[in-house]
């Protein structure tokens, strides 16, 4: 609650964001799986999630 008082993102709205970010870029073939920050693209590598979410922005 004291995140909402001072303009702070709650926990829930950064798991939505990042939830909807990963089913975005899985469904574009983007990143095949997620585990623990990171993402894992097809070609087997393993990139932070936040490196991916600044490469791939969903399109709006």
């Amino acid at each position: 609650m004291n995140s909402c008082k001072s303009g702070g993102k709650g926990k829930n709205t950064v798991t939505a964001d990042v939830s909807a970010w990963f089913e975005w870029a899985r469904k574009q073939r983007i990143v095949l799986a997620m585990s623990g920050g990171v993402v894992y693209t097809p070609e087997g590598e393993a990139i932070e999630l936040q490196e991916m979410m600044r490469r791939f922005p969903v399109p709006e």
